[in-house]
């Protein structure tokens, strides 16, 4: 076993086995708290017959939600974590992980004892200093977070096995040089510009079309107007809004909640507070500010106004050097503790409601602060928070509602029950949907995963796992399959004749750019657009591909055009969502061939990095489709609550 060639080399292995463990520390906390009726060899899931368990999606949970919070500095709730969609993020990667194996297993490729061996003894990135622990050590961490040698080196096995299926998919991946140099420009090249928009939508009011002209385009392109297949659904909508009535709730509960979470009303200690501000100079050679002394001696005569009866907020208008405030008499806001720089901090906490400081030097400069209001930390009385505790026990208890009726009435149709009789044994009623097309979700069943299904579904069939929705979740059965048919000229007219105005107005706004383009060349393009009524404008900075031409958003077709033209060269008439646009560049830098040369070998790296990782995503997308994915909700939702 790799824990053999771990023995004899210990002094080797301490950097790399620390770091790991340390990531296994963290993998290893336990994710919730409390006591769950799900045990963590429960299965969650299974993947081509490969269980998901409780206890891997518990710590893949937590170390997903750790990642979030350090990101937003603080701890998330549950509607939060909902939100961010963490539940479904770390399902799908224990899925890929899943496929990865089988899909290694199914092309050989294994990964030998030896070889675990050697990634633990070769690779750098886990050395530190040279120095190694040994593996005594490293068996009481792994004692200490419940954590055997064999998931250690089965985590590094899965890692290679990754890595090795990631290799054969990807051997073919290479970059050219016209891609590498396609690249850097796209990263590099940034052009500015002039330009005038001839915007379309004025000139529906001028154009016409006769019958005969729709007639004529109907039957030139009717596959255009072929309706498609569409899908009719009878669903249940386990809505907690809808449900909100069933629920009771009393006012000693909502009194209880206070009394039990009083922490979540605290209002802390809160100052609300003026001050005049005098800067001290930052360096030598920055204009803003005063040197420390000549900064003291102003605010000191300040002060002295202050106390000889002079109003504050008029002489911070006048006086104050902090340009923030200055307009508003000096006036910061109201603030907790800790929000202001130390030093005023410290001296506006130490005032009384009405009392002005003496002089306070913090690295702005001097301050005089002048405290309006004085608040101590406090609870919010319960008078003024009451009706939110209520709503939000409202929705919990009614969210809660919807979730037992969801695993009840899941559990019903996985017994053969109809949905009509799931149903209504749940108090709640079956509707149909309007026509679905394929890929066009609509309210109040917005899943793109439930349409997709629905076109899955065979007619009578049922789904009897729930679809998460932003009001609920809703289960389906296939109600009617309306076929794909060619419509008629009556029933599309309106659409033919909407379809024709925006082409004959578009038609319109590339005649009148290709006309002012002559002009421009003659008068310049400003003069030309005053002349056609039109409007000049430039981009407010040098634009790169991919990113906004101002107010033209971005655009392919305004990349390939403006960089292809040489600089002070006006363009033919380029297409936007919005009509046509005549465009000349003010600058265009020549390509820069010694940066380029310089930075080849990173920019067909990166590039390189970039197919291989798309190349290998898409493989395992389809690779997925070979393997039997089964949920268990009921499971899911024990777990995550």
């Amino acid at each position: 076993m790799a824990l053999g060639f771990m023995r004899r080399h210990r002094r080797w292995l301490f950097a790399f086995l620390w770091i790991v463990i340390a990531a296994f520390i963290i993998l290893y906390i336990p994710a919730f708290e409390g006591s769950t009726a799900s045990g963590p060899s429960e299965a969650l899931a299974s993947v081509g017959g490969l269980p998901i368990t409780v206890g891997e999606f518990q710590k893949a949970y937590l170390r997903q939600r750790q990642m979030y919070e350090r990101l937003s500095q603080r701890p998330l709730d549950p509607a939060a974590l909902r939100g961010l969609g963490i539940e479904n993020q770390v399902f799908e990667s224990l899925v890929t992980e899943r496929v990865v194996f089988l899909e290694a297993k199914r092309l050989n490729l294994a990964v030998s004892d030896d070889a675990v061996a050697r990634e633990i003894a070769t690779s750098p990135q886990f050395q530190q200093n040279g120095a190694f622990i040994g593996a005594a050590e490293i068996r009481r961490l792994l004692d200490l977070r419940g954590m055997s040698t064999e998931e250690f080196e089965e985590a590094i096995r899965s890692d290679l096995a990754r890595r090795k299926l990631e290799a054969l998919v990807t051997a073919g991946v290479s970059v050219t040089p016209a891609e590498a140099e396609r690249e850097f420009r796209r990263q590099r090249e940034k052009v500015r510009a002039e330009y005038v928009l001839v915007d379309a939508a004025p000139y529906r009011s001028q154009v016409a079309v006769s019958d005969d002209e729709l007639k004529a385009r109907f039957e030139g392109r009717k596959d255009t107007y072929r309706i498609p297949e569409k899908r009719v659904v009878s669903y249940v909508l386990l809505d907690a809004e809808a449900l909100k009535p069933r629920v009771a709730l009393t006012d000693r509960e909502v009194d209880s909640y206070y009394e039990e979470h009083r922490d979540e009303f605290k209002e802390p200690e809160e100052v609300c507070a003026s001050h005049i501000l005098v800067k001290v100079r930052a360096k030598e050679g920055i204009p803003e500010g005063h040197e420390d002394g000549e900064a003291r001696t102003i605010a000191e005569s300040l002060l002295a106004q202050i106390k000889g009866g002079a109003d504050f907020a008029t002489l911070a208008k006048k006086s104050s050097e902090d340009k923030g405030s200055a307009d508003r008499g000096g006036d910061v806001g109201c603030f907790p503790r800790g929000r202001m720089v130390p030093d005023f901090d410290n001296a506006a906490f130490s005032l009384a409601a009405g009392e002005t400081s003496g002089l306070v030097k913090s690295s702005l400069g001097y301050h005089v602060i002048h405290a309006a209001s004085h608040r101590e930390e406090a609870f919010a009385p319960l008078e003024r928070v009451k009706e939110g505790i209520r709503n939000n026990l409202l929705n919990q208890r009614a969210t809660a509602l919807a979730d037992e009726k969801m695993e009840l009435l899941g559990a019903a149709l996985r017994r053969g029950r109809s949905l009509e009789d799931a149903a209504k044994e749940q108090g709640v009623v079956v509707a149909k949907s309007p026509p679905l097309a394929r890929g066009e979700p609509a309210e109040p069943l917005a899943s793109p995963a439930l349409v997709a299904r629905a076109f899955e579904l065979k007619p009578g069939e049922i789904e009897k796992e729930p679809f998460p929705l932003a009001r609920g979740y809703a289960f389906i059965a296939l109600a009617e399959v309306k076929p794909s048919r060619m419509t008629t000229f009556d029933e599309i007219k309106e659409r033919v004749k909407a379809d024709l105005l925006v082409e004959r107005s578009f038609e319109k706004a590339r005649e009148t750019a290709a006309a002012l383009k002559v002009r421009a060349e003659k008068a310049g393009l400003e003069k030309a657009a005053a002349a056609s009524g039109l409007v000049r404008k430039e981009t407010p900075s040098p634009v790169g591909r991919g990113l906004p031409w101002g107010d033209l958003g971005a655009s392919a077709a305004l990349d390939e055009a403006a960089f292809g033209l040489p600089e002070k060269t006006l363009s033919e008439p380029v297409g936007t969502a919005n009509g046509y646009v005549v465009l000349r560049l003010l600058e265009k830098p020549a390509f820069d061939h010694a940066a380029f040369e310089s930075e080849r070998a990173s920019v067909v790296a990166s590039l390189k990095e970039a197919k291989k990782r798309q190349l290998f995503e898409a493989y395992l997308k389809q690779a997925r489709q070979r393997f039997a994915i089964e949920r268990r909700p009921d499971v899911m939702k024990r777990v995550v609550g």
